[in-house]
This record gives structure tokens, sequence and C-alpha cells, in this order.
């Protein structure tokens, strides 16, 4: 079986990101090393003013925005502006305020949302919860370093990352090359991901294998018309998939890509593929999607996925505890997991785990 590593990497038109691969590949495993670490951890909240003002106020992101705040001394509203990350949609989005009054924050805008401050499991969140209690809006704290070089999408990475399996029986492995995956052959290495969420938040339009190098076919009336004035050897342009979440793991369209480049995993330019997700990168943590059990998420990476995943994703977490299903959909589901066990014991979830939980129920009731 051939396999292919696939790495992650976000750009922004107007920043200079200088991020390579080695140290994206060292942020990642890094990042995940914290994840299983700290998972565990009860959750704590921190002081509102330590990073939401002053010189040493946070910059955030939800995965799709990197958010900015502004403090007006007069009033002690924060403003949140959004940043441009190269999308129009950015521009459209409204800045919103919050209310500092002593150690409490609110929204101002309806309906009145309490803001926190949240350490839960290795990541620093802002948390807006309504009020039942409920998270129903989650940034991550991020650094200017991170924010200047692209590291601040980790995040993303995190929930796509893992080994999946294509139709003709390649792995394509997204994220970190970890010895754990299925397989053990590695060959060729197509270049770095550079992403984009599609307009739409339901999609990730990403380009991969800029500077490929073409084979060419010497029979081919196009040869001679190839970039470098002779096809074999020519430079090419990056390939560009559209990605959509899926139950199995990944729905890959082609939207772009050039004649005679060798590139694997090697996808038919004239259907969907589907990547069937087969492990994450967390040793010993089963699952399609083991990082809601390890790293809390948004509810803008939340909105990526439809409604049956997200129910699936829901499901999941309980069943990495052993737990059984009312939904007999659910319970059969699980039955051809090889690593689901029932336990017969009450389940015990983490602080991280009971937060996706309840922002993936807010989520799935805005989809209905």
């Amino acid at each position: 079986m051939a396999v292919m590593t696939l790495a992650l990497n976000a750009r922004e038109k107007q920043y200079n990101y200088n991020v390579t691969p080695d140290q994206l590949q060292s942020a990642l495993h890094k990042q995940q090393a914290l994840d299983v670490a700290h998972r565990l951890d009860k959750s704590r909240k921190l002081p509102l003013k330590d990073y939401l003002t002053g010189e040493n106020a946070h910059y955030w992101t939800d995965g799709r925005f990197i958010v900015g705040t502004i403090e007006d001394l007069d009033t002690h509203l924060i403003e949140f502006f959004y940043e441009d990350d190269s999308q129009s949609t950015a521009a459209m989005v409204k800045p919103h305020f919050i209310k500092l009054k002593g150690s409490n924050a609110t929204t101002v805008e309806k309906p009145m949302l309490k803001v926190t401050v949240e350490q839960l499991g290795a990541y620093t969140m802002l948390v807006y919860r309504n009020a039942a209690g409920t998270p129903v809006r989650a940034y991550y704290s991020i650094t200017l370093d991170q924010r200047a070089n692209g590291l601040w999408s980790l995040p993303v990475y995190h929930v796509l990352a893992g080994n999946y399996a294509t139709t003709d029986g390649h792995n394509a492995v997204l994220g970190e090359r970890l010895d754990f995956y299925t397989g053990d052959k590695y060959d060729r290495d197509p270049g770095l991901f550079v992403y984009y969420l599609h307009p739409d938040r339901s999609a990730i339009d990403i380009e991969y294998g800029d500077g490929r190098v073409s084979h060419g076919d010497p029979s081919s009336p196009k040869y001679d018309k190839m970039p470098g004035g002779g096809g074999a050897g020519a430079i090419m342009g990056p390939m560009e998939w559209q990605l959509r979440l899926s139950r199995q793991g990944l729905e890959a369209t082609v939207t772009r890509d050039e004649p005679f480049v060798d590139h694997s995993p090697r996808l038919k330019s004239d259907a969907v593929n589907v990547l069937t997700k087969l492990q994450c990168p967390w040793p010993g943590i089963h699952g399609k999607w083991a990082f809601a059990s390890v790293m809390p998420l948004t509810h803008e990476l939340l909105m990526l996925f439809p409604a049956d995943v997200l129910e699936l994703m829901r499901a999941e977490i309980y069943a990495r505890h052993g737990d059984s299903f009312k939904s007999t959909a659910n319970q059969q589901y699980f039955n051809q997991q090889p690593w689901y066990k029932k336990s017969g014991k009450a389940v015990a979830l983490t602080d991280v785990e009971r937060f996706n939980i309840a922002l993936i129920k807010q989520v799935m009731a805005g989809k209905k």
C-alpha cells in the first residue's frame, strides 16, 4: 500500500507567513502532545482583564477569522474586530462589543451573553455562554508569533489531520506523519497545503504541490505546449481541491490540475473522491473525530460538519467511554467499530468533552 503524507499550511494575502514545513510539523507534534497531556485537566476561569485589556490584550481566532480588540477607556467597552483573512466575507462581519464591569463581562448586543476567559485542556479560550451557562461561541487565544506565521490555525489542522484511505487503496496522511498510522510506506511529498475556508462555511478550498515537476508524455500533442518549453521537467502550478467533511471523512473534488503531473494520492478529476478517515493523530484515543475528546472546539469549526456527522461526533465522545445508546442506528454504528467496547459503567466525561458536547448541540440546533 502506497502512503502519501500531505502537510498543511495556512496563508493569508496580507501577511507574510514564513512558517517552514519543519516548523509546522514541530508545532503540530507539540500541540498534539499538549492536547493528550492536558485533556483530563479541570477547566478554570482566568482574569478577564489580563486577556482583554491593556498592552497585553490577546488576539483570538475561531479557526476562520483572527479577532483583535480595542478598549474604550471612557466607556470600558471592548470592541472586537475581525481582521481580513483574504475572504470577502470577513469585511461583512460586523464587530461586536463587550462591557466589562469589575470581574464580569457581557456582550452589548442582544441576547446578553456572559463572557469568560477559561483554561480548557491545553487551550486558553474566550467563551460566550447563554443564561443557562451553555457555550454558544468560543475563540482560541493566539500569540503575536502565531498570528504572524500562520500557526494560529493549528485547530483547523487537527480537525483535518489523520490517516485516510483513498478509493484506489492508497493512504493520504493529512498533517504530521506519525509512526502509528496504518501503513508502513511513505513516498514523495507533494508540498504544503494552502487552505481557505469556503465562504458558505461548509467547505475548505486547498492548494498543494506548487512547483511540481511534470514527467510529460512526448507522444501527446500537448507535450511541446507545456510550460518550460517541452514537457518533461516542466514546473507546474498547484493542484486545487475542495474538501467537504463527511460521515466517511472527506469528500474531495479536484477543481484544478495540470496534465502529466505525477501526484499522490491520485484523485479522479471528474468525480467526488471519498477519503475514508481511518485514524486521528492521538495514540490510544480512538474514532474518526478523536479531536472532540482532546481539544475544545469552536462554533466555526463545527459549522464545517453536516448535522448527521455532528450527531455521530457527539455520540462518539460517549462511545470512547464505553457508553451504550438508545438510538438503534448509533448503537449499530459503534458496534461495528473495532475499538468500541461497552463498559457497563457510568460515563465520566472530561471538562473538554462536556464543553464540546454542549457546543455541538448548539450548532446542531442552528442547522435545523
